[in-house]
């Protein structure tokens, strides 16, 4: 998949204000501050995974409660990947369990919002996590925009300094005015078929005044033409999937240097109420191998180029599944899930966190898996310790826990730098 001129859209009116109007070649960006080199990936599964099904109970106690309440549904011990003796990693996941042995890969297990503060609600749920505010969904702003508009490290020369692989900007960007949306080639109509760029040249004509829409439409010409210079090729390593294209997309951006700090990508299809699979097979094992592979190719691509030092890519979802399978050998909303963070700098091969255990007694509500880590002291360790933003009061409003998770060696980060 190539992605030219033809497949950006402008996210808001001032996405190129850095650019002042100018029509810049994109020699412009060769000379990059070490600053704009470090990029975070938030990769958001919409729906709430069945994190219980992915890392799985292996021994003892917790795992005759997991069979014994997912009859149907259990995961058998010879269809997961051994991750630390007590958990395993499910059969289909060959390249997350490659990056969990080399020391890529971290899984922090029961993350969730404070008790009282969560919900089962989909809609809810997405706001609040995005928001950064759990309990709040009036806030104003997404914890990424917070970051992005406070951060010290944002380097004064980049072009897309955040970018969302979806028509519109979600939550977590809400507030970062820079922020590009990018959705399908196919669907940016201004510059698809015969008549593309002669409707892009009128378009500079209708829109020629001093208006805040002559000069959004006029900005937005800019960057078209200037993003016409970028050709990305997807390699063919990444799977043929939607989230193989988004994933490969940013690595691609990632790899031309243009300042990228910030990357958001959705992947749904999580809401599994009903044929889950069994025996280790069906729906659920499909999708998260599609995960795995995308995820893993993602990884490769930017090993292979040099940069997967730069990036931390962080998996999260709004919600687990409860711990009981359905009557529809399926199950529903829950609460605490597991997250996943993978990079060149992350110290994985662990799964951090407490696991609060599936016997009656130790169940949230006694029907979901309990909370043990606060998502945002999760985040806080990304953020602080990897994007060296000391605004967590801000980032993260509220929030007075730790803030750190032990995600990285702060010694050499900090030692280092941005370099």
């Amino acid at each position: 998949m190539k992605i030219s001129r033809r497949g950006f859209l402008a996210g808001s009116a001032s996405v190129t204000a850095t650019l002042g109007g100018a029509k810049l070649g994109f020699a412009a960006v060769a000379s990059k501050s070490p600053a704009s080199r470090r990029t975070l990936v938030y990769l958001f599964l919409r729906g709430g995974i069945d994190g219980l099904n992915l890392v799985i109970p292996r021994t003892g106690v917790q795992r005759t409660e997991y069979e014994n309440k997912r009859p149907n549904i259990v995961v058998p011990t010879d269809h997961m990947h051994d991750l630390n003796g007590a958990f395993g990693l499910h059969g289909s996941c060959d390249g997350l369990k490659s990056l969990y042995d080399s020391g890529r890969l971290a899984f922090i297990h029961a993350v969730g919002m404070p008790e009282g503060q969560s919900s089962r609600s989909h809609f809810e749920s997405q706001e609040m996590y995005e928001l950064g505010t759990p309990g709040n969904t009036s806030t104003t702003t997404g914890w990424l925009a917070r970051h992005m508009n406070t951060s010290p490290h944002i380097a004064s020369d980049a072009l897309i300094p955040s970018l969302a692989t979806t028509a519109s900007k979600p939550t977590s960007l809400r507030g970062d005015l820079r922020a590009m949306s990018l959705d399908d080639a196919s669907s940016f109509h201004p510059n698809s078929g015969r008549y593309g760029d002669e409707h892009l040249r009128a378009l500079e004509k209708i829109y020629d005044g001093n208006s805040s829409l002559d000069h959004a439409v006029q900005n937005s010409l800019d960057m078209i033409d200037l993003l016409e210079q970028i050709d990305i090729t997807v390699p063919d390593s990444y799977p043929n999937t939607g989230l193989g294209d988004d994933l490969g997309l940013v690595a691609g951006m990632i790899k031309e240097n243009v300042g990228l700090q910030v990357a958001t990508v959705d992947n749904g299809g999580w809401d599994t109420h009903n044929g889950q699979g069994n025996n280790g097979g069906g729906y659920f094992a499909t999708h998260v191998g599609d995960l795995s592979a995308a995820i893993k190719a993602f990884v490769d691509d930017l090993e292979s180029a040099g940069r997967l030092d730069d990036v931390v890519l962080v998996v999260h979802s709004e919600f687990g599944r409860r711990v009981r399978e359905n009557g529809n050998q399926g199950t529903d909303h829950g609460t605490a899930h597991p997250m996943m963070v993978t990079g060149g700098k992350v110290l994985g091969g662990q799964i951090y966190g407490s696991f609060p255990g599936l016997r009656d007694a130790d169940l949230y509500l006694n029907t979901d898996l309990r909370m043990t880590t606060d998502f945002r002291q999760a985040l806080c360790d990304v953020v602080g310790n990897f994007l060296l933003n000391p605004n967590l009061a801000t980032v993260f409003p509220g929030y007075t826990g730790p803030k750190s998770i032990g995600l990285f060696d702060t010694n050499a980060i900090f030692a280092n730098g941005f370099e």
